[in-house]
């Protein structure tokens, strides 16, 4: 029998998910975000679970979307839709911290930016590099992005499509702390414990305070950016820029 794509530890008062596609550096695809998905639902039922760790098996944590499944996981209304189910782990009612390391790309790095805390090995490469297969980043990613690293440094993140390291992401206010690979999941364990030590109640109502704080950004009329974003994903330029990632080439765009 195949291994699970998502692995879940279940510890004294935390839960650990590892995405489990080591060999594909941990991208997105169907099976594994309806794993999430499910993981989800679980944790949103148990109150004895306190913090949730999210990290990637391997050398990276996420390599963003498996671009043979992007059609099936982006811009519709489907159980597996990425944007439906990071919404899902944003508002889960306890702490979540991502232990990110090697690549943290595109769907990665919204991944790990949907966690409330982020610790960084020092290998992180983490960025938004859709730009560079014609693709685009959805508004609330954008806005996600705007909300943990300001407007300044997302537009650095989106127009050059080049990841930052760690040390840089740190600057940006983008992880809370860097350490050795090696010391990582001793550390994200450190934290989850501190954090599940803390009163349950108390966490978890601070946690959906801070949500309501923001929820005027998250509720801003952008029909008409959605609208947009149809367009790009169906361009022409957006069908050759996933072709000519497949075939390891640089692709040619003609702005359609």
């Amino acid at each position: 029998m195949p291994e699970t794509v998502l692995k879940v530890e279940r510890h004294n008062h935390f839960v650990t998910l590892t995405l489990n596609r080591a060999e594909k550096r941990n991208a997105l695809n169907v099976a594994l975000m309806q794993a999430l998905d499910d993981a989800i639902t679980s944790i949103e039922g148990d109150q004895e679970i306190r913090a949730v760790i999210v990290r990637g098996a391997g050398s990276s944590f996420c390599s963003g979307l498996d671009l043979a499944e992007a059609d099936r996981l982006e811009g519709g209304q489907g159980a597996v839709n990425i944007e439906r189910v990071f919404h899902r782990l944003a508002h889960l009612p306890v702490p979540t911290i991502a232990a990110v390391q090697g690549a943290a790309l595109a769907g990665g790095c919204e991944l790990a930016l949907h966690c409330d805390l982020r610790i960084a090995a020092q290998d992180l490469r983490i960025g938004m590099t859709v730009a560079r297969v014609g693709l685009l980043v959805p508004y609330d990613f954008i806005r996600k992005l705007i909300e943990i690293i300001g407007a300044a440094n997302t537009a650095q993140i989106l127009y050059t499509a080049e990841p930052v390291n760690a040390e840089r992401a740190l600057r940006m206010g983008m992880v809370h702390e860097v350490v050795p690979n090696a010391d990582l999941d001793a550390t994200v364990n450190s934290w989850a414990e501190r954090i599940s030590a803390n009163a349950p109640l108390s966490l978890r109502v601070m946690k959906q305070s801070m949500r309501r704080a923001l929820s005027n950004s998250n509720n801003a009329w952008h029909d008409d950016l959605l609208a947009m974003a149809r367009v790009v994903r169906n361009s022409q330029d957006a069908k050759e820029g996933i072709r000519a990632f497949l075939e390891k080439r640089q692709p040619r765009w003609t702005g359609r």
